[in-house]
């Protein structure tokens, strides 16, 4: 269509390879197609890429009420330190809809592609990854087993900095 950006489309697939971009273009296609859609839009690449970074959406995965909360409350503590954090990636889309392994998402993408992180973003980096057990902490006034991909993904930066960034 005619509002694709091809602009953001390359900035939101930094870091993919080929393969990947005619993956979630067919995805976007298939999406466009299922909606009775001649032309794929920006919404339908957006969702494609989505899909390819964190799997199809689990809409008939029953979620109760507290999941849905401990969700809603561990992913906005992600987004809101992310938004507040000055070397932070912006934050692109949160949700609470499962999608793979996850019970909700806050998915952030650089601005501008970059070879080299510095500590300041290394730090706020990770500081965002653990923000949604903060918010559990601090709203529920208890910690699930929800952050355990953050927790994985920050202690691996972390063990980096110091193994191998110095």
């Amino acid at each position: 269509e005619d509002g694709v950006n091809f602009k953001d489309i390359a900035r939101l697939t930094s870091g993919f390879t080929g393969a990947d971009i005619e993956n979630l273009l067919n995805e976007a296609a298939i999406i466009a197609a299922k909606n009775g859609k001649k032309s794929i839009s920006m919404t339908d690449i957006t969702e494609g890429i989505n899909k390819v970074l964190m799997g199809p959406q689990k809409k008939s995965r029953i979620v109760t009420e507290k999941d849905k909360k401990i969700t809603a409350y561990h992913e906005a503590g992600h987004a809101i330190v992310g938004k507040k954090l000055e070397h932070c990636d912006e934050v692109q889309e949160v949700s609470i809809i499962p999608r793979g392994m996850a019970a909700g998402y806050t998915l952030s993408r650089p601005d501008k592609d970059e070879s080299h992180m510095s500590y300041n973003k290394l730090i706020d980096t990770i500081t965002m990854m653990l923000g949604g057990r903060v918010a559990e902490e601090i709203f529920i006034k208890d910690i699930s087993t929800g952050a355990q991909n953050d927790i994985e993904r920050a202690t691996n930066i972390a063990r980096k900095m110091v193994t191998e960034w110095g």
